[in-house]
């Protein structure tokens, strides 16, 4: 069983290639595709506020666009009439893509003893607590920890581990994301029959199918990434904080050494999975060098964003797909800079 916790369920949506690149894969292999009731939920209250910021950005530019109208018959109206309901339209959305995801994947529930262990390791601040907080990862973790109870099995039957795919470095050691932190240490990670692995590619890896490196620094120059980048990053800065920098700039994007990315091929999709750190720099305008010869740097806005993609290449469909999640964006206060 490959278990997704919220931050990968969001890459693979029902009906997408990389969902059914990634089911063909598991399926092959004797594992079935589950996910935990807490991460679905998470994801489809992040649905909701998603929908309700793009609803809330429709309307703004229908109010925009008819304010700069001067012809009382040339009122415009962008959203269909279903959206006029706010509240209806937002719950039904989330209510379809909320079943979507319970007919798509395995649904694991918390047991109640479960539940409250978490909330003990809270109280404890144990792994994957910290700070008071993370119950609900703790009862993620034991979730998929009770899966190993009723485990997939093989051609032979032979059981096979569950596999935890999650990107929240709370699960690994401080500064080494790679090994699971020793407080989860049990004799099921001992034995192998739970494992943690923090992207899927490396999960499909894990069940025996090809995996490569690739130049991450190729991928992510392209256009359209840089692209899918600079609109995830201005989203997330809010537009209506530094309305001038944000829109008007000249955006510097460029990736920070280390970054990582592996890709995975087959059925015609193409799976490229890059963790990385990037700079972006919206410049307004180059200042002048300094007396001192030194560089005269920029007033704009400099910010740096940590994060993850998954780009989908389909073959079928000839169609590109590319989904940014930043974990840590970070910015400072406008003004000049001597260059990121």
């Amino acid at each position: 069983m490959i278990v997704l916790d919220s931050n990968q369920l969001r890459l693979f949506a029902p009906g997408s290639p990389a969902l059914r690149l990634f089911s063909a894969v598991a399926e092959r292999a004797g594992h079935t595709i589950a996910t935990t009731d807490t991460a679905v939920r998470e994801v489809v209250r992040q649905r909701r506020d998603e929908l309700s910021s793009a609803h809330s950005a429709l309307m703004r530019a229908e109010r925009e666009i008819n304010g700069l109208t001067t012809s009382p018959g040339n009122y415009v109206r962008f959203a269909h009439p279903t959206l006029r309901n706010r509240p209806v339209f937002i719950s039904q959305e989330a209510a379809r893509f909320e079943s979507e995801l319970r007919d798509t994947f395995r649904i694991l529930e918390t047991a109640p003893q479960d539940a409250l262990e978490a909330l003990r390791w809270e109280a404890e601040h144990r792994p994957p607590c910290r700070n008071g907080s993370g119950a609900r990862d703790a009862a993620i973790w034991l979730t998929a920890a009770r899966a190993c109870r009723t485990p997939d099995t093989d051609r032979k039957g032979r059981p096979l581990p569950v596999i935890f795919v999650s990107k929240d470095k709370d699960f690994t050691q401080p500064g080494d994301p790679s090994r699971l932190d020793e407080a989860l240490r049990s004799q099921l990670t001992d034995s192998g029959m739970l494992i943690l692995k923090s992207e899927v590619v490396h999960a499909m890896a894990e069940i025996g199918y090809p995996r490569r490196h690739v130049n991450a620094e190729k991928i992510t120059g392209r256009e359209d990434f840089r692209q899918t980048l600079i609109e995830v990053v201005r989203d997330g800065a809010g537009p209506g904080r530094f309305p001038n920098v944000i829109e008007s700039a000249e955006t510097i994007v460029s990736m920070a050494p280390g970054g990582r990315a592996y890709e995975c091929r087959g059925d015609g999709t193409r799976l490229i999975s890059i963790s990385g750190t990037w700079s972006l720099q919206f410049v307004t305008e180059q200042l002048p060098p300094q007396p001192n010869g030194r560089a005269g740097g920029y007033k704009g806005l400099p910010m740096g964003v940590q994060g993850m993609a998954l780009l989908v290449e389909d073959a079928q469909a000839e169609a590109t797909k590319i989904d940014f999640f930043p974990q840590v964006m970070s910015f400072t206060s406008m003004g000049e800079h001597a260059g990121w």
